[in-house]
């Protein structure tokens, strides 16, 4: 079996939601892909039981003759019965199954289900970012649905959420620096997204160029790049927002903390203490 083929439908079967496409895969390839021997042995993914990442283990495929019964480019009235397989996984701790569900039509596989689905365990895990406070309401709702959108292949609106976040976000940064910047909301709601991060540059709290190229990133997907495009990245790109999101709350509450330190030494200093 070809490693980097291997590799494409590891990604593949672990980050492409539901309907999206593996394509140029021939028959045999897609037959040895699915089979006891050369399938994925073992998937890091979070469960939604343990709350927490787990290694699931492979445990065995189905075909599903019913469904896989079509005619192949073999010859008039060939047919097979290997279109659609099942690949099953547990969770060596809870014993929670995963399961997926791949369809070959002919030149490409096509992710047809998936339980947990790629929603449900998203949203497992963005329970996290709000239980710690560390995403907003408004925000939460937003990737909640740009999940949904992902989950069945709709990435371009899965990027048009994250932007809505994205930009929440640099309101909210303004908002808490209004006196320190010289244009009033109205005029930073009108400014391009590069321009409003320029205006907020000094009170972000990742100064290292992120905020511009994820800027760019997720526009690209709404106005430029195809589904194919934003779904290659999206489960990347929606870490590193939330890896954003947490980083600003956590240098909002330490600048928090370095306030209350120094209103207490003042207090005590003027005290005698």
């Amino acid at each position: 079996m070809n490693i980097e083929l291997k590799e494409k439908f590891y990604s593949f079967q672990k980050n492409d939601g539901l309907y999206c496409k593996l394509k140029g895969i021939g028959f045999s390839d897609y037959l040895s892909l699915t089979c006891s021997t050369d399938a994925i042995k073992s998937l890091d993914l979070y469960c939604p039981v343990c709350k927490q990442e787990k290694t699931f283990v492979f445990q065995g495929n189905v075909t599903v003759e019913l469904l896989g019964r079509n005619e192949y480019p073999n010859g008039p009235g060939k047919s097979y019965c290997g279109a659609t397989r099942l690949l099953s996984y547990e969770c060596p701790t809870c014993g929670k199954k995963l399961l997926y569900a791949f369809y070959h039509n002919g030149s490409e596989i096509v992710k047809i289900a998936q339980y947990p689905s790629f929603y449900d365990v998203s949203r497992d895990e963005l329970k996290k970012y709000k239980k710690n406070d560390l995403i907003d309401e408004e925000s939460f709702n937003q990737i909640y649905k740009a999940d949904i959108c992902a989950s069945s292949g709709y990435f371009v609106a899965a990027y048009t959420y994250m932007r809505r976040v994205y930009e929440t976000l640099m309101l909210s940064v303004f908002k808490q620096n209004e006196t320190n910047i010289d244009v009033s909301e109205e005029e930073f709601k009108k400014l391009g997204g590069h321009d409003k991060i320029q205006k907020i540059r000094s009170y972000l709290a990742i100064d290292d160029g992120i905020y511009g190229p994820l800027y760019s990133l997720l526009s690209g997907g709404i106005h430029t790049y195809t589904e194919e495009e934003c779904s290659d990245n999206y489960a990347f790109l929606k870490i590193v927002l939330l890896d954003v999101l947490a980083e600003q709350k956590a240098k909002k509450e330490r600048e928090s903390n370095r306030e209350v330190v120094l209103k207490l030494y003042s207090k005590m200093k003027s005290e005698g203490k």
